[in-house]
C-alpha cells in the first residue's frame, strides 16, 4: 500500500443560479455519460442578482453547508458565466492569424461589447472563412465582477476555480452535443433556458453558436405574480404555481374561468414576446448577412420549464416545433443513484460544466 501527499483532483459542475445552487458529478463511460450525485441547495436570497454574486459570505456560506452536509468530496469546481451583461456573439473579421487576433481582440470586442473592455474578460474562436476577406469569429465577453465574485465565492468554500465556462454552452453541451447523432444538432435551433429570474435564448447554427440573450422574465416573474395578487407566501405561491396547467389557456372551445392562471398568462405572453424578438433579432442578422437558416425547432430546458402545459403554449405562441430537454431524455446519460432523477430538465447547465474537464482533457 502506498500514501501519497497529494490530493487527487475531484470535479463537480456548479451552476450557482439566484434560487438554486446545483452540484452535479460525473464520469465519462464507453457508452456516454454516468451522472453519480445530483444536489439541489437553496442560494441566500438577494445573494447572486443579474449574475453578479453580491454577498460573497453568505453564498460560500451556503457551497460549503452544501459540500457538508451532502458529503461532497469534490476538490474544484466548474463553474458558469451568465447574465445580461455576458455576450457572445458571432462576428466577421478582417482575415488574420490568430496570434495577430490576440493581440487585437480587445479593439475588435469593442464595437460589440456594450460594458469596459478593460472591465471584462476576452476570449475568441475562429471558426473559419465568411468570404474572401472575412472570416467568422466567435466573441465572447464577460464582466469581471460576475467571473471574479464567483470564484471568491467558490474558494472561500474550499473549492479550486480552473475554469469558468458560459452557461449557455454548458446547456448546449449536455443536451445536443452529447448526442451528435441527433437530428438536433445539424440543425438551427433555439436553446431556451428558463430559470427561476432570467430566461437565456442561444441560437446554435449547425453546432455553432450565432447569439444569445438573456431576458429579466422567468419562473419566479410567474411566482411572484401570483404572491402579489392572492396575498400568498413565497411557499404557497410556489406549491399554487406548480399545480397550475396552460393547457387551460390553449383549449380556446372550452373557456375556464381560471383567476390563477388568468393573473400569470400577461407576464407569460411579455416572455414569449422577448423570446420572439431575440429570435427576429438573429432572423434580421441573417437577411442582412445574405443567408438564410431560420430557426427550425426549439428545445426548452431549466426549472422554469416544469410548469405543465408550457411546450404547448410556447410552440403554439411562436409557432415553431418545440420539445422540452432534460439530460436523462438522452440515452446516453445514466444516473447511479437510486432515487429518481426525473428527466434532468434542470440540470443541463450543472451537467455541462461538469462535463467540461473531459473536454479540457481531449
Amino acid at each position: 500500500m502506498s500514501l501519497s501527499i497529494f490530493r487527487t483532483k475531484s470535479y463537480i459542475g456548479l451552476d450557482l443560479g439566484s434560487s438554486h445552487i446545483k452540484a452535479v458529478t460525473i464520469e465519462k463511460t464507453q457508452a456516454g455519460w454516468k451522472i453519480g450525485r445530483i444536489v439541489r441547495f437553496p442560494t441566500p436570497k438577494g445573494s447572486i442578482q443579474d449574475g453578479v454574486v453580491t454577498d460573497v459570505d453568505a453564498l460560500s456560506t451556503a457551497i460549503h453547508d452544501m459540500m457538508k452536509t451532502h458529503r461532497l468530496n469534490a476538490t474544484s469546481a466548474v463553474i458558469g458565466a451568465s447574465g445580461g451583461s455576458v455576450i457572445v456573439r458571432n462576428v466577421k473579421i478582417p482575415t488574420m492569424p490568430e496570434a495577430v487576433l490576440r493581440k487585437s481582440i480587445k479593439f475588435e470586442a469593442s464595437r460589440y461589447v456594450p460594458s469596459s473592455i478593460e472591465d471584462s474578460y476576452i476570449e475568441f474562436e475562429i471558426l473559419g472563412p465568411a468570404d474572401d476577406d472575412n472570416m467568422e469569429v466567435l466573441i465572447v465577453a464577460a464582466p469581471r465582477e460576475i467571473v471574479e465574485s464567483r470564484v471568491k465565492a467558490c474558494e472561500a468554500a474550499g473549492l479550486d476555480v480552473e475554469i469558468v465556462d458560459i452557461e449557455a454552452f454548458a446547456a448546449f453541451r449536455s443536451l445536443i452535443e452529447s448526442e451528435p447523432t441527433s437530428d438536433i444538432s445539424n440543425a438551427t435551433i433555439a436553446v431556451i433556458d428558463i430559470g427561476s429570474h432570467t430566461t437565456n435564448v442561444s441560437v446554435v447554427n449547425n453546432g455553432v453558436f450565432a447569439m444569445t440573450r438573456s431576458i429579466p422574465q422567468a419562473g419566479s416573474t410567474l411566482t411572484d405574480a401570483l404572491k402579489s395578487y392572492f396575498k400568498l407566501s413565497d411557499e404557497d405561491a410556489e406549491s399554487g404555481k406548480a399545480q397550475l396547467d396552460l393547457n387551460v389557456l390553449l383549449d380556446e372551445s372550452k373557456p375556464q374561468e381560471n383567476p390563477p392562471l388568468r393573473v400569470i398568462q400577461p407576464f407569460l405572453d411579455d416572455q414569449i414576446r422577448e423570446i420572439r424578438r431575440s429570435l427576429n433579432y438573429y432572423q434580421s442578422q441573417q437577411n442582412e448577412g445574405g443567408q438564410s437558416s431560420p430557426v427550425t425547432k426549439l428545445v426548452v430546458c431549466g426549472g422554469g420549464a416544469e410548469l405543465k402545459g408550457v411546450q404547448g403554449y410556447i410552440e403554439q405562441k411562436l409557432g415553431i416545433e418545440t420539445v422540452m430537454l432534460g439530460v436523462f431524455d438522452n440515452p446516453r446519460f445514466v444516473y447511479a443513484g437510486s432515487d429518481d432523477p426525473g428527466s434532468g430538465l434542470d440540470l443541463a447547465v450543472a451537467s455541462g460544466l461538469a462535463m467540461r474537464p473531459f473536454a479540457k482533457a481531449a
